[in-house]
This record gives structure tokens, sequence and C-alpha cells, in this order.
């Protein structure tokens, strides 16, 4: 429970955590070199879309 203030309150964070930690995190042991730095940058490129971000130029 490292610098929350209640079970609750990380559990609210953790629910929401859990997923996005999913999304930037392939399974890395399963996938070629080549095909996870693809995996990785086709999520941020949709992880940048669905934040309505610019990328940095």
């Amino acid at each position: 429970m490292r610098k929350f203030k209640s079970p609750g309150q990380a559990q609210r964070f953790l629910s929401a955590f859990g997923p996005i930690q999913g999304h930037f995190h392939p399974k890395q042991h399963q996938l070629t070199a080549h095909h996870y730095r693809e995996q990785l940058r086709q999520r941020f490129e949709d992880w940048r879309e669905l934040a309505c971000l610019k990328r940095a130029a």
C-alpha cells in the first residue's frame, strides 16, 4: 500500500492502471525483437490517437 491512504484508493488506482499497463507490456518472451518493437510502436501510436495527443517532432 505504498503511498496510498486506504485500500480502497489503492484498488481504484489498480483497477484503472491494470489494463493500461497490460497494453504497453506485450508478452516479449513470445515475440522476436522485430515483432516486439513493431507491436510496441503500434500500441503507442494507438494510445496517442486515443488520447488525442500530437506526436512530438
